[in-house]
């Protein structure tokens, strides 16, 4: 049976300017492939076990070449997939996707194309420049700045004369000073408006203005990368922005934690405009041991049940409850009757929450070491804990525990496995593309000792970057891989590490 491919236009950036079909038919697609003009955080749309694959062409990072692709979708197709292609802005605006489609097209295999809205008008938007104006721009036009195979720019380009409206140019920020001497040798004024705007629709956005005669050396004076788009045209000179400065503007993060904390602190950090990259994602895998089921069993041998993580609530109690519905029970929480519970942590007392249910205790320290002591100074002898808990998790609360007679039942539930995002497979060449990332990132953000440990043998790649750790334990871990916390929340939350990042930053 053969699959289906869906051709979509991700927009011009920023992960929300994606249409919401194309949202809908990420979430339930078998395979992504994908370029690196779409935001990688809609690979974050797909669903569990979707295959991802990276297929653009990106310094240090081997890309495949147009016909590769071709064969991809028909093979993906032909085993049955449901295939999205994901191209930056729109699959018909320089992203080949014509190419795409008529290749589908004569293998036989179904497609349909998702509109997607393109960088050429989008970002002139983002950067305060309307790309029409009734007093100034009756119309647009749109031209390729990329090389044609004999290193010469389209024949288009070559009979562009002045003719009063607005001209966008895509993908042509390395061939800036040809295309305005170009320009001026067609006899445009060099006096006409011109604009370079970088990464645009994202928190790390940033304009240059200046008029043809000067614009690339305005644009080299500022380091402007791709991508980037180039507009030349009355409407230029305006600055129509309608935001202000925000206090992280510019600052570029590296995230390394699970999709839950790394998608709740993203949405904090882009409001204050920093720009997130996750670096490598820790995903969680549920543990099969018969002393989980057992735990079930036992509850009424333990006083306490105590919680250190918010992924350690819902893991252990989703089983609790899938435990209890399918052994005859009434598949509700009332087993935990008589336990008291503790957790560690504004997150974790909300995910009991979630579950309706109240902590009896929650130190006003988020440290395993607080959580611990308060604990020994509530329990009496003869009092029984348990504490299910990530496999890798620390020993300080059970040895605290123990130390003063309490017996604790330490229950590993999860793990979690590190995953490399942006198609990084950590191979041959791989030190490359973290060489180029290092040059990028201002900070790297640590939510656990296990994503230090994931991701240790490779910081020295990404020398550049300052690292920031959630807590005392996380710096601890980072310390024992050979490397020094540059920066310590103070308080172990997801409020804590972005207040410290904001004072990294204001200093």
């Amino acid at each position: 049976m053969k699959g289906q491919v869906y051709l979509v236009g991700a927009g011009p950036g920023e992960e929300g300017l994606i249409t919401v079909k194309g949202a809908e038919l990420l979430s339930c697609c078998d395979c992504i492939i994908y370029d690196h003009l779409a935001s990688e955080g809609l690979l974050h749309y797909g669903k569990e076990g979707c295959e991802k694959i990276f297929v653009g062409k990106e310094k240090g990072r081997h890309g495949k070449s147009q016909e590769e692709i071709n064969r991809l979708l028909i093979s993906k197709a032909k085993a049955g997939a449901m295939v999205v292609r994901l191209k930056g802005g729109d699959p018909y605006v320089f992203g080949r996707g014509g190419e795409e489609a008529m290749a589908l097209k004569e293998a036989g295999i179904s497609y349909e194309v998702v509109p997607g809205i393109s960088s050429s008008v989008a970002v002139l938007s983002s950067a305060g420049i309307p790309i029409t104006h009734r007093d100034l721009s009756r119309g647009f036009q749109v031209i390729t700045g990329h090389a044609q195979g004999d290193g010469k720019l389209p024949q288009e380009f070559y009979q562009l004369k002045e003719w009063g409206g607005t001209t966008v140019f895509l993908m042509g920020i390395s061939r800036l000073g040809e295309i305005c001497d170009g320009l001026m040798k067609q006899g445009w004024s060099p006096d006409t408006p011109a604009a370079v705007i970088e990464n645009g629709t994202l928190p790390g956005q940033r304009r240059v203005s200046g008029r043809l005669s000067d614009i690339q050396r305005r644009a080299e004076a500022e380091c402007v990368r791709p991508p980037a788009v180039i507009v030349v045209g009355r409407t230029a000179a305006l600055d129509l922005r309608w935001f202000g400065k925000k206090p992280m503007e510019g600052v570029r993060v590296g995230l390394v934690g699970t999709d839950h904390f790394c998608e709740r602190l993203e949405r904090l950090l882009k409001d204050r405009g920093a720009a997130m990259h996750r670096l490598c994602r820790l995903r969680i895998k549920w543990l099969s041991d018969p002393e989980i089921e057992e735990s079930f069993h036992r509850l009424n041998e333990y006083t306490w049940l105590v919680f250190t993580s918010a992924n350690g609530v819902q893991i252990y109690l989703e089983r609790l409850l899938s435990y209890c519905s399918a052994n005859g029970g009434k598949g509700d929480l009332r087993s935990l009757g008589g336990l008291k519970i503790a957790a560690i942590g504004r997150g974790t007392e909300q995910a009991l929450r979630e579950f309706y249910l109240q902590a009896d205790y929650v130190p006003q320290g988020f440290s395993s070491r607080e959580l611990a002591e308060g604990l020994a100074e509530r329990l009496r002898e003869g009092e029984r804990v348990l504490i299910p808990r990530a496999l890798q998790g620390t020993r300080e609360l059970p040895d605290i525990l123990e130390e003063r007679g309490i017996f604790c039942q330490n229950l590993p539930i999860y793990d979690v496995e590190p995953e490399w995002m942006g198609g990084v497979s950590l191979q041959k060449g791989t030190d490359v593309w973290l060489k180029t990332l290092g040059e990028e990132l201002d900070f790297i953000v640590f939510a656990s000792a296990s994503g230090v440990r994931s991701v240790a043998p490779y910081l020295q790649h990404l020398s550049r970057a300052r690292l920031c750790c959630i807590g005392r334990i996380t710096a601890d871990a980072l310390q024992a891989c050979g490397y020094h916390a540059d920066c310590i929340a103070q308080e172990a939350s997801l409020e804590g590490i972005l207040q410290r990042l904001q004072e990294e930053v204001a200093g």
